[in-house]
C-alpha cells in the first residue's frame, strides 16, 4: 500500500449536520473530486470542522498523494451525492469518497484505485457498484475524469479498479 489509511472522525456535534447520524447501509461507492486545486486530505478533513464552513456537505473518505482519512464512519450517512434524502438516494445509499485535486495527482489517483478497488474486494462487489457524483445529482463531478467531455477519465479509472480488484482476488487464490 502506498498510502496510510487512518480513521479520524468529525465529532457528532459538528455543525451544519455533516454528521447526521443516520444509519447507511451502503450499497454502492460514489467517487468525487475535492473541486480544490490546492488542498490535502488533511486539509479537506479539517474544512468539515472549520468553524467558516456553513455547507451542509460530507463524505466519508478522502484520498490524495499520501494518504486516506476516514472522516465518517462507513455506516453512518454522509451528505455528498446532492440528491437528496430519500431511502434510495446516493447520500442514503452510498459511500462517498473525496479524491484530492492537489499535489501529485496520478499518485492520489493511484492511491484511490487501490483503496477502492480494496473496499470493493472487502464487501464482495465488482465495478458495477462504483458511481459517479454525476450519477446522482448531473454535477460534473469527479470533474477531473471528464474533461473532455467524454468522462473517458472515468472509463480509465473504472478499468484500472477493475484491474486491482482481479490482482487482489488472484492473490488471494494463488498468492501472486
Amino acid at each position: 500500500m502506498s498510502y496510510v489509511y487512518r480513521a479520524d472522525h468529525i465529532p457528532k456535534s459538528t455543525p451544519n449536520n455533516r454528521r447526521p447520524g443516520i444509519g447507511l447501509s451502503a450499497s454502492t461507492i460514489t467517487i468525487h473530486n475535492t473541486g480544490n486545486v490546492s488542498s490535502s486530505a488533511r486539509n479537506e478533513r479539517a474544512w468539515l470542522t472549520n468553524p467558516a464552513n456553513k455547507r451542509a456537505a460530507s463524505y466519508h473518505i478522502v484520498v490524495d498523494e499520501r494518504e486516506a482519512i476516514e472522516v465518517l464512519p462507513l455506516n453512518e450517512v454522509g451528505w455528498h451525492a446532492g440528491d437528496g434524502s430519500k431511502a434510495t438516494s446516493g447520500n442514503r445509499t452510498s459511500i462517498g469518497i473525496e479524491i484530492c485535486e492537489s499535489g501529485n495527482y496520478e499518485k492520489t489517483i493511484a492511491n484511490a484505485i487501490t483503496l477502492v478497488a480494496k473496499m470493493l474486494h472487502e464487501r464482495g462487489w465488482d465495478i458495477t457498484k462504483l458511481r459517479r457524483h454525476y450519477d446522482w445529482s448531473g454535477k460534473n463531478c469527479p470533474r477531473l475524469m471528464n474533461v473532455d467531455g467524454k468522462w473517458s477519465g472515468w472509463v480509465s479509472f473504472v478499468s484500472r479498479v477493475k484491474a486491482e480488484l482481479e490482482r487482489m482476488k488472484r492473490y488471494i487464490v494463488t498468492g501472486k
